[in-house]
């Protein structure tokens, strides 16, 4: 639900782009016919202009105008290509597929990232009273709840047997409190195990320190480095054009199982935040295009019949007849945006690396060389294809059936197509070698509980290879490549993935990890284990099962998972 909120949100700054290039277009066009108008900006923020000297107003500018830009200036071609694509006239611009509430989140890709684990503390428009400006109420709440339960547990002191325990369940209250009401970033409330634990002596700092980096913190990196490089280099928006060009005319339900099951396959190689975000823009550009191809079209119908007075009343219905294409089109590109966050997060599930919530399973020491890539897909891979297929059915019942739009032309995919060309060129050396990496990742954690650790440590009951080794190998050997982009520079750099990577989520994790060791040490795992055991013990497994599923349903929605 997050992925999706922070989804729909980046259709804003296409639409911004959209009105200043479609501003700028008839600016140029205008200057072109009147060179005494000499000093105009436009503000890309709202696409208003201001003038001096102020001209006589402006003809809006119109698709046919366009090209007579190309000749004089190389600046004025790209503007007249870039209002090919989004429609020329600035209220074509300013389309239907306009976001809900567009301004309650940012609308960067990397702070949109953030957005996507910290809705509350992200919300832009929101009053915020309390701490000088800083809290909202939900906030200054978490942090009241939080302090006071801490002093509740410090100075009751309920647990005798364990007299430390009392101290870590304060703390664990006071790090759940702040991380459900994000009163500060969760990556740094993460770090309040490495501060109160030792001051609590409960437990050495190099005991919780060393909670904050283990094998699942290096299986994060190695994963992400793998992202980083499939999104720098463009791949699945290639894979996915190339897809819908070789099946023609994209009908609406072919259109929306297409992105649902790309996004859903690469979901379980990479993050689910990840691929949404790699994926919402791109469709917001189909369907912007697709939207003015209706409108384009109903406007050419139009102007033909606009001398014969006899057909004035056939215009009419054409304008209307495009409107209501235009309200199809946003009716599929909701179910569409939909779509991509839900598949993400069904294909998160497969793997073991496909979701967030899978690292902490696997960190925890009860599971320790217990669970791997391989047995964790074989589990989760049949729940993964029915949520899947649940979610598409849901979907196209809601917002596919019934629509009339027959599709996007293959022109306009051939437009999109022609955008990534201009953007990254043709199909390069690069594209293909981070291909090939993300292949060789996955067929190392397919293929090491069978071939690669009895061939490691054949003869040892130790093993001395997990995934985390495997994962790191095809990402590091990218730094060592040479791109055939960029000369002198290598398939993936550190620039690169200093400005991509997440690091508060592997504090995040280790946090989770410290406070499982505090646990350990503290001795709060034997009686809460205990009075877990007593309360459980006349439930059925399966009435048990069914209530926490539905406990973390519920909770999901409202909370980060």
């Amino acid at each position: 639900k997050v992925c999706d909120r922070g989804s729909r949100h980046l259709a804003r700054s296409p639409r911004r782009m959209a009105s200043a290039v479609a501003d700028g277009a008839g600016l140029a066009d205008a200057a072109l016919e009147r060179p005494d108008v000499t000093e105009r900006t436009v503000t890309a923020e709202t696409g208003s202009s201001v003038c001096a000297p102020t001209p006589p107003p402006l003809e809006e500018p119109r698709l046919k105008k366009t090209h007579r830009m190309r000749a004089p200036d190389h600046s004025l071609v790209r503007a007249g290509s870039l209002v090919d694509h989004v429609g020329a006239p600035v209220k074509r611009a300013q389309s239907n597929l306009a976001p809900q509430a567009a301004s309650t989140l940012p609308i960067e890709d990397h702070a949109l990232r953030h957005a996507a684990t910290m809705p509350i503390a992200s919300d832009l428009e929101s009053e915020r009273p309390f701490c000088f400006g800083l809290w909202k109420v939900q906030q200054f709440v978490g942090f009241l709840l939080g302090i006071v339960m801490l002093v509740t547990f410090w100075t009751t002191r309920s647990i005798h047997t364990y007299p430390l325990a009392n101290d870590m369940l304060g703390l664990t209250s006071l790090c759940a409190s702040f991380w459900i009401f994000e009163v500060i970033p969760i990556y740094i409330t993460a770090l309040f195990p490495l501060i109160f634990i030792p001051l609590m002596e409960i437990a050495s700092t190099e005991d919780i320190a060393g909670a904050y980096w283990n094998w699942i913190s290096m299986l994060v990196v190695s994963t992400f480095l793998m992202d980083i490089a499939l999104a720098h280099v463009q791949l699945p928006r290639r894979l996915a054009l190339v897809l819908l060009i070789k099946i023609g005319v994209v009908r609406p339900v072919a259109l929306l199982a297409c992105f649902m099951l790309l996004s859903w396959f690469l979901a379980m190689f990479v993050n689910s935040i990840a691929v949404t975000l790699l994926l919402t823009p791109f469709a917001i550009s189909l369907m912007q295009a697709a939207e003015e191809h209706i409108r384009n079209a109903a406007e050419s119908d139009a102007n033909v019949d606009a001398e014969d007075p006899i057909s004035a009343a056939s215009s009419e219905d054409i304008a209307a007849e495009g409107d209501r294409g235009a309200a199809e089109v946003q009716r599929l590109a909701d179910g569409l945006l939909l779509g991509i966050a839900y598949a993400a997060s069904t294909g998160g599930i497969a793997t073991l690396t496909g979701a967030v919530p899978h690292y902490f399973l696997a960190a925890e020491s009860i599971l320790a060389g217990h669970m791997d890539w391989v047995c964790w897909s074989a589990f989760a891979m049949p729940i993964s294809l029915v949520t899947g297929a649940l979610a598409f059915l849901s979907l196209f019942f809601r917002y596919v059936r019934g629509l009339h739009f027959s599709g996007l032309p293959r022109g306009v995919l051939e437009r999109e197509y022609q955008d990534l060309m201009d953007q990254v060129g043709p199909l390069s050396r690069d594209e293909i070698v981070v291909g090939f990496a993300q292949v060789a990742q996955i067929a190392f954690f397919v293929l090491r509980p069978f071939v690669i650790t009895p061939f490691v440590s054949p003869a040892s009951d130790r093993s001395f290879m997990n995934d985390a080794t495997l994962a790191a190998i095809p990402p590091v050997l990218l730094f060592f490549i040479p791109s055939q982009i960029r000369p002198g520079q290598a398939l993936l750099t550190w620039p690169i993935v200093q400005a991509r990577f997440d690091f508060g989520l592997l504090l995040l994790i280790g946090g989770a990890m410290a406070i499982s060791e505090g646990f350990i040490n503290s001795g709060l795992n034997v009686p809460l284990g205990n009075a877990l055991a007593q309360a459980i013990a006349l439930v059925d497994p399966i009435v048990l099962d069914l209530l926490i599923v539905a406990f973390v349903a519920v909770s999901s929605q409202v909370l980060s998972s």
